[in-house]
């Protein structure tokens, strides 16, 4: 008799956590120095995290989508790989911290392909190996969980949450009432009322202009997923969203340009 393949078991069974914290990132960085391929091992990891990228993003980018004069990086934001020959997608001009603009300029003295990320058979580096590469670096990085792309991504997602949140000093309950109010029909009880008219009015505003830059940012369109993201700022800094803005990984900027909807099937 044919035994069926094992199921697949869930991440919490595998690990605590889908984030990294940046203490973690930092070690995943310094970790790919020590793989085979390290200059581009570092910069897919620092892409990965400051541009929050999916696999299927990171791995289609190619040199021409990079300006070193603007410093910023052309981004198709797709939710799966289906959707790059459709024909509405969203393009970000995004903009480039000077940790990867360094690193990018030493692996461009490398390439061999019209590549950003090209495997040692100079092709387009495939979204199996990118895995395989995290993975690998948490592993000698000795970090207590195993890693891939996707945790990279989410604790950038996290992290620019963290900072267009900061100047706000909203709680996570503040921020979960804000949510509820804007964004579900249902009705308030009179207790939670009270809390919301408490909150200042700047405040609020500050909340909804970052919740619209996340979902500019990351291309997602879905507020329920959105939302999970900005609350997610609360994860990598349980207290409240304050981190320092002068992380070696920070934005340079904030000028994020989100250009029309276009047909790029040539991708």
């Amino acid at each position: 008799m044919i035994k069926p393949p094992p199921l697949k078991l869930p991440n919490s069974s595998r690990r605590e956590r889908e984030f990294l914290y940046l203490h973690e990132v930092d070690a995943l960085i310094t970790a790919s120095r020590q793989t085979r391929t390290p200059i581009r091992n570092q910069a897919l990891i620092m892409l990965l995290f400051c541009q929050s990228l999916q696999p299927s993003e990171i791995c289609w980018l190619r040199w021409c989508d990079l300006n070193f004069t603007t410093r910023t990086l052309l981004i198709v934001r797709n939710r799966s790989k289906s959707l790059r020959l459709q024909p509405q997608i969203v393009v970000n001009q995004q903009p480039l911290c000077p940790a990867e603009i360094e690193i990018l300029q030493e692996l461009v003295q490398l390439s061999k392909t019209d590549w950003i990320l090209e495997s040692e058979r100079q092709q387009r580096l495939s979204d199996r190996s990118l895995h395989h590469i995290v993975q690998l670096s948490g592993i000698v990085a000795g970090l207590p969980i195993p890693v891939h792309p996707y945790m990279l991504r989410r604790s950038g997602l996290y992290y620019r949450a963290a900072l267009l949140l900061q100047g706000a000093n909203l709680s996570l309950h503040e921020c979960c009432l804000l949510w509820n109010y804007y964004a579900t029909s249902s009705d308030m009880p009179a207790s939670a009322q009270i809390e919301y008219q408490a909150i200042n009015r700047k405040r609020e505003e500050t909340f909804l202009l970052a919740l619209d830059q996340i979902k500019a940012f990351s291309g997602i369109s879905a507020d329920e997923n959105i939302i999970d993201y900005l609350l997610g700022a609360y994860l990598l800094s349980p207290p409240k969203p304050e981190i320092y803005n002068n992380y070696w990984l920070a934005p340079s900027n904030w000028h994020l340009r989100t250009l029309p909807k276009t047909s790029r099937t040539n991708r």
